[in-house]
């Protein structure tokens, strides 16, 4: 399994810059190959100037996003879903500017929006038809989407792999896939040995998130039957470590309102110790 090992930067906050750079040069000595930057209007200037500290050190990037409620592809009002298609082609374009070839998130709907009701057929062709003309643009840029399925405290449209590889396949662009999130995925599959296949040819990207949003490996998420799995599956990509910690600001972006862990940089180091450890059990 040819994987490389990134980590996700909203464990330091959603607003990634230079100021960070102690942050990103522990990150590249502990051996990570890469990392996750949240974009949300940064600006062209200082995504440039945080591209050539990430040239600097080595580092390569990957993007995320999340949809606000006045741009909700879901939305009976079509001005807000106007709106999303402009959001994420924004989002594409800073993405573009950092240089990451992969922006993913639960591009699909707003977070943490719902209607009181199941999914209807045309909620999803209004998300269909939103990621279509999202994704004809990213490829213009040279940017792949990640649709990351989510639990159903965040979303209601796409809850699982496979709903969510259907959902890409509907699309029908070759820049479209499924981002796995272990996270999402211990909340709502039955198994990694189930969840993962049901991406299929599908599966672009995978978070390495704990049950508990904190340090890996001291939750109840099955980390090595997922590594199994994507072996298996002979996936090759982003291994990105995702934790979460309380906001500066409460109550931020994801509702996290006590810390799993030590310390950020314990978490960091231990994080990518636990891959490795894993990655060559499976070589031997």
């Amino acid at each position: 399994m040819d994987v490389k090992i990134g980590m996700d930067m909203r464990l330091w906050g959603d607003a990634t810059g230079v100021e960070q750079l102690p942050v990103l040069e522990m990150l590249a000595a502990q051996g990570y190959q890469g990392v996750e930057i949240p974009v949300c209007g940064q600006g062209r200037s200082a995504l440039k100037l945080l591209s050539v500290a990430l040239d600097g050190l080595g580092l390569a990037v990957t993007t995320s996003a999340r949809l606000p409620a006045h741009a909700n592809p879901l939305s009976p009002d079509e001005a807000t879903r106007r709106a999303a298609v402009d959001y994420l082609c924004a989002r594409v374009d800073e993405s573009a500017t950092l240089g990451s070839q992969l922006l993913s998130g639960g591009l699909f709907q707003a977070q943490g929006v719902f209607s009181g009701k199941p999914p209807s057929d045309r909620e999803w062709e209004w998300s269909r038809s939103c990621l279509r003309e999202v994704a004809d643009y990213a490829a213009k840029m040279g940017v792949s989407l990640g649709l990351e399925f989510q639990s159903r405290f965040d979303a209601y449209l796409i809850n699982t792999a496979a709903e969510a590889a259907r959902m890409c396949r509907d699309v029908g662009h070759l820049n479209i896939g499924v981002l796995y999130n272990t996270f999402h995925a211990h909340l709502e599959e039955f198994n990694p040995a189930r969840a993962l296949p049901a991406a299929g040819e599908q599966l672009l990207h995978v978070c390495l998130s704990e049950s508990h949003r904190g340090e890996l490996g001291r939750g109840q998420v099955q980390w090595r039957e997922t590594f199994a799995t994507l072996d298996f599956l002979n996936y090759s990509g982003w291994l990105m470590v995702q934790a979460l910690a309380i906001a500066k600001d409460p109550p931020g972006t994801q509702n996290t309102w006590r810390n799993n862990f030590d310390s950020r940089e314990q978490l960091a180091a231990d994080a990518i110790q636990l891959i490795q450890q894993i990655l060559r059990s499976q070589r031997q």
